[in-house]
């Protein structure tokens, strides 16, 4: 199995388009000590030639028009993409979904109450309704044409989002992660890019795995209001820090297999490659991803 990590930010990227901050700033100015971040999003394959893809975040159309990998045939519009998995309801998660509203046989999966929220509450992607199913939480499903990758969903806690709250109060469990295996080898990918605390189902999904992409949205609790005073905290908009007693860092350090943080703020100090939080966080044996990371299982 192959993944191509296309982008590690939060889903606006970094510097997002109205942030101003100091680590902003340094990656608007090309500071190579703090690099650019697209939004989270990952390609997966059983044989390197086609994809499937993990999380839509606005630009995911311009990351794939921008790499050769996802080119479609000379002639057509037939791109070697087979399924696009979408976690969280969140817009700045999904939008990207509706780049592939016309003529494209790419599938598109998600948990069955994030599907429903979104076709039945907006009108947009209701367009994709025909190539999208939902699933239920733990069932297999083919990602890759062949059937050699197998995902299966699973339940992860977290808020509702804001633009259904209202509307879609069940929108709230439809946060997953996604657990892909190569049926040939057995090897198993678990993708995480929201984590609000790791109980023990979540813990469960995490140690089974021998590589997990992980939320690693705050360094600390505080971060953000440092920066923009007033903001919400990191465990209230549902990520759990990297940092403390209970954050992710303790539980990861300890795990088999390897662990990568993605979906990094720019309020992280983690986001620095010549900081001390990086530094340390390495010396764990974890990786902080950058775009165009590779790994194979």
């Amino acid at each position: 199995m192959k993944v191509v990590v296309l982008g590690t930010g939060i889903s606006a990227g970094v510097p997002a388009w109205n942030d101003g901050s100091p680590r902003a700033l340094r990656a608007r100015a090309g500071d190579p000590a703090m690099p650019r971040r697209r939004g989270t999003a990952l390609a997966v394959s059983a044989d390197g030639e086609r994809y499937s893809l993990i999380e839509a975040p606005f630009h995911l159309a311009e990351t794939l028009a921008s790499d050769p990998r996802f080119a479609p045939a000379a002639g057509t519009r037939s791109v070697p993409i087979d399924t696009l998995v979408l976690t969280c309801a969140e817009l700045d998660a999904c939008a990207g979904a509706l780049a592939f509203a016309r003529g494209l046989s790419l599938r598109i999966a998600s948990p069955n109450d994030l599907r429903d929220a979104l076709v039945e509450h907006d009108a947009g992607f209701r367009a994709l309704e025909a190539s999208w199913s939902g699933h239920a939480f733990d069932r297999p499903f083919p990602l890759d044409r062949d059937g050699n990758l197998e995902a299966r969903l699973f339940p992860l806690p977290g808020p509702i989002p804001d633009a259904l709250r209202e509307r879609a109060p069940k929108a709230g469990r439809a946060r997953a992660g996604v657990r892909i295996t190569d049926l040939r080898t057995g090897a198993r990918l678990v993708v995480a890019p929201r984590i609000a605390r790791y109980d023990s189902a979540t813990l469960a999904e995490l140690r089974a795995a021998d590589v997990r992409l992980v939320d690693g949205t705050c360094l600390v609790e505080e971060e953000g209001r440092l920066i923009h005073p007033g903001v919400q905290g990191a465990r209230d908009l549902g990520h759990l820090p990297i940092d403390g007693r209970d954050g992710s860092l303790v539980w990861l350090s300890g795990m088999a297999g390897r662990s990568v943080y993605l979906h990094l703020a720019a309020s992280n100090p983690a986001c620095e490659t010549d900081g001390k939080d990086w530094a340390r966080i390495h010396e764990a044996g974890i990786l902080v991803a950058y775009d165009g990371l590779e790994l194979a299982l």
